[in-house]
């Protein structure tokens, strides 16, 4: 069980980094790790002004017989992930010094066959 919800998770990473990648993100890293959680990915999205890096929590569904993925995307959730992203800044702040900071997440729901059912970007929290 628990290695089929790491490949189902690595395929929702996967199909999320494209989308992303499709709207002009710009791929840094995946599921960067630290003493508080994982974030799913992050990404740059540039801009006219400053650049923005982006940490993306990635939910993922087949189906929507057990509730939606954006259910999974509690309040404590998202605190997490700004915690693990403020690390991350800590950690990398001559790299991103000048950068804007965002989370956002990504939201798919698949259909039995693993074909994409819908996916939902939420780029403001």
């Amino acid at each position: 069980m628990k290695q089929e919800n790491f490949a189902k998770g690595r395929l929702g990473e996967d199909m999320a980094r494209k989308y992303l990648e499709k709207k002009g993100y710009v791929f840094v890293e995946a599921n960067h790790r630290n003493y508080l959680g994982e974030i799913d990915l992050i990404m740059i999205k540039k801009q006219v002004l400053n650049d923005e890096i982006i940490f993306v929590e990635v939910k993922l569904k087949i189906g929507d017989d057990f509730g939606s993925p954006e259910e999974m995307l509690s309040n404590g959730k998202l605190a997490r992930v700004q915690r693990i992203a403020e690390a991350f800044l800590v950690l990398n702040k001559n790299k991103f010094l000048n950068f804007n900071t965002r989370i956002e997440a990504i939201c798919i729901v698949l259909n039995a066959d693993k074909s994409i059912s819908r996916i939902t970007h939420y780029d403001q929290f």
